[in-house]
């Protein structure tokens, strides 16, 4: 594969800078596991997902160890692609989870690494509050441009409303610390989420999310799941702010998830993702 030419890597650059630093990184945020992203990126209220990066308590549903890998490419650019990894751990304080990921292209790298803590709060007979917290730092690095580091904190909670219906409330980057350059660590800007997940029925999952950007506004965003067979299920979603509709399939066999997802911007096109979990 040739390298870019000077003018493409100038494009990459400022794509990558623009998604980055400015605020919601689009291409970063396709992270957090490929089911989510072919939801429509909604997910605060589903429980028992090792990545927690929707909602930090989702990791108290978990029953055992959980490990997984994601990847995707903004756009179909190979110069922005992600790639991420994923643990969590039952202990006795709670599930315990830890990721990190790295994004971009030699001219700008962002890279982060977070661990979690989620554990169920009981509310009274048969009733539980799940509560998560989240810590981390990311860093980026743009060539000609000095690196930057930012901490990151963010906590969630979880809670089953009805038979079928649970609401979830997630805030990110509670510290409020962020640049506003090119060299500025991304996906930094504060930002609170809230939600509802519906099951219908055990082979159907409609969610919907309401996610407020401290500087891009509010986007809405919904998603459906349906079982076509025992091991496969079908998802669609949109989200608004900008818009994007997506879709994709999961595979599950045993102790193994595989889930494919595609997500098209309404103006800069596809990005697909790709994830593997396995559970014990």
């Amino acid at each position: 594969m040739r390298a870019p030419t000077p003018l493409a890597r100038a494009a990459l650059l400022l794509v990558a800078a623009v998604l980055g630093g400015a605020g919601r990184a689009e291409a970063q945020l396709a992270e957090g596991g490929a089911r989510v992203l072919a939801l429509g990126r909604a997910g605060v209220a589903i429980g028992a997902e090792p990545w927690g990066h929707t909602n930090p308590a989702a990791l108290a549903g978990l029953g055992g160890p959980r490990v997984g890998l994601q990847a995707s490419q903004a756009f179909g650019l190979g110069e922005l692609g992600l790639a991420s990894a994923v643990a969590a751990l039952p202990t006795p304080l709670g599930v315990v989870g830890a990721s990190g990921r790295t994004y971009g292209f030699s001219e700008r790298r962002e890279t982060r690494v977070v661990a979690g803590l989620a554990r169920g709060v009981r509310l009274g007979v048969g009733r539980r509050l799940d509560v998560g917290v989240s810590a981390g730092v990311e860093s980026a690095v743009t060539e000609g441009f000095e690196s930057a580091t930012t901490v990151l904190v963010g906590a969630g909670l979880q809670a089953d409303l009805a038979p079928g219906l649970r609401a979830g409330l997630a805030a990110r980057n509670l510290l409020g610390l962020r640049g506003d350059d090119l060299g500025a660590s991304a996906s930094t800007v504060p930002g609170v989420t809230v939600g509802v997940a519906y099951r219908p029925s055990p082979r159907a999952l409609l969610v919907l999310d309401a996610d407020q950007d401290r500087d891009l506004g509010l986007s809405v965003r919904a998603g459906a799941e349906a079982a076509l067979a025992d091991v496969l299920v079908a998802r669609l979603g949109v989200s608004t702010g900008p818009v994007r509709l997506a879709g994709g399939v999961g595979l599950s066999i045993g102790a193994l998830r595989a889930d494919v997802a595609v997500e098209r911007h309404e103006s800069l096109g596809f990005t697909p993702a790709v994830g593997v979990e396995v559970a014990w």
